[in-house]
């Protein structure tokens, strides 16, 4: 190899310019990593449509601002010049590639889409006068088609090492032709930039890769601190820190928080006659009925598994005569659901207490203990009743009076 040619690839590539460039692109592709997956798990495809559009526009003015930041750290560090842009250029078109992957939405498809009309600094009315634009519009048609692809075939794309590169290949020279048709530079130079991109793209998913697993193992040992192992529902220590924090926020408003508690009837006897495996499966049951019809009712209370076979559900904003015909539908729909194993047919029922936090509670305790004493005494009056505020009801009575 020629020395020249040594010496341009190493004032080219490997200089400090090209290490900082690189490791604020990992850092800014890690912020938005973080970011979307945490605004994405704020929503689903049952959530308002406002709610979706806002926290879609909120990941495209953080990629926007991405791609700002990245062009005022490349002017800084060449002093305002424009030397060595297609470090910045490929830097600029991974950040834009990586985004389509990650974060699947429209506001992130428009700023791809239209993004060639931006990127350069000169009036795009310019380029009207170049002898090029026939492949500018070409190159321009051919990139747009590589991206809605993208958008669309995102996943398959991923399930495949070759198909993702070849789509990073099209997606890089399809934008290196647009660049090519502004500036004065050999065309041979393009296939030098889309190899520096592959090469790019490839550290970042690597990185991104890395930082998934990091991320999802994080989330694996959130769920299995927070979350019963068995039946899924929160466990006992997400019970005692969240009535923690919310006796300190409730202690002090104005705003009603009512706390239920219940167990299963004769619980000891599932285990008993069928063995601990369908005791298994009863518990289970019953918080997934439980679970499913909190949230199809909206009923906004937080069930968790106390131990055992006692559970709890907490009320934020509702005062126990609000909570009674909740509970009563709980109830029923537990009843009108058995658990059916191996053509048995298993009736469950409970049993719950109720009760409000009072002003003169000192600290949850307090109030946990009266929910304990009026779920033993529904319990002590024959199983299958509600106990509020120390008044004892049938579930029988309850439903004949609705």
């Amino acid at each position: 190899m020629p020395d020249n040619t040594l010496e341009k690839i190493i004032n080219n590539y490997l200089n400090i310019n090209s290490a900082i460039i690189t490791l604020v692109t990992i850092g800014l592709i890690t912020i938005i990593t973080i970011v979307a997956y945490s605004l994405e798990r704020r929503i689903s495809n049952s959530s308002p449509l406002y709610r979706r559009a806002a926290i879609h526009i909120v990941e495209g003015v953080i990629l926007a601002s991405s791609m700002i930041m990245l062009e005022k750290i490349f002017f800084i560090l060449n002093k305002g010049s424009i030397n060595n842009g297609w470090l910045y250029a490929n830097a600029q078109l991974t950040i834009l590639l990586y985004c389509m992957y990650l974060v699947r939405n429209k506001v992130t498809l428009l700023i791809n889409l239209f993004m060639p009309l931006f990127y350069y600094q000169s009036m795009i009315f310019k380029r009207f006068d170049d002898k090029n634009l026939p492949l500018f519009i070409t190159a321009y048609l051919f990139l747009i088609a590589i991206i809605i692809f993208i958008y669309i075939k995102t996943e398959k794309l991923q399930d495949n090492e070759w198909k993702y590169v070849g789509m990073q290949a099209q997606f890089g020279l399809a934008w290196w032709a647009l660049i090519w048709t502004d500036h004065d530079f050999p065309a041979y130079e393009i296939f030098n930039m889309l190899v520096v991109f592959l090469i790019y793209m490839s550290i970042i998913r690597f990185c991104a890769r890395k930082m998934q697993d990091t991320m999802m193992n994080y989330n694996d040992l959130k769920v299995q601190v927070n979350y019963d192992e068995l039946t899924g529902v929160r466990n006992r220590a997400n019970f005692d820190k969240t009535s923690k924090e919310l006796f300190e926020t409730y202690s002090k408003e104005a705003i009603p928080l009512t706390v239920t508690m219940f167990d299963i009837d004769h619980f000891k006897e599932f285990n008993d006659k069928y063995g601990h495996s369908i005791g298994d499966e009863v518990l289970k049951h019953v918080a997934h009925t439980m679970e499913r019809e909190m949230f199809l009712t909206d009923t906004k209370g937080q069930l968790f598994r106390f131990g055992g076979e006692e559970f709890i559900i907490i009320f934020r904003g509702k005062n126990p005569s609000a909570c009674i015909p909740i509970v009563s539908d709980l109830r029923n729909t537990l009843i009108n659901t058995p658990l059916v194993l191996k053509n048995q047919r298993l009736d469950i029922t409970i049993s719950f207490g109720i009760s409000e936090l009072k002003l003169t509670d000192k600290d949850f305790d307090n109030l946990f203990n009266r929910v304990d004493q009026f779920l033993y005494d529904s319990k002590n009056s024959g199983r299958n009743h509600l106990t509020v505020e120390g008044v004892t009801y049938s579930f029988d009575d309850l439903n004949e009076k609705q």
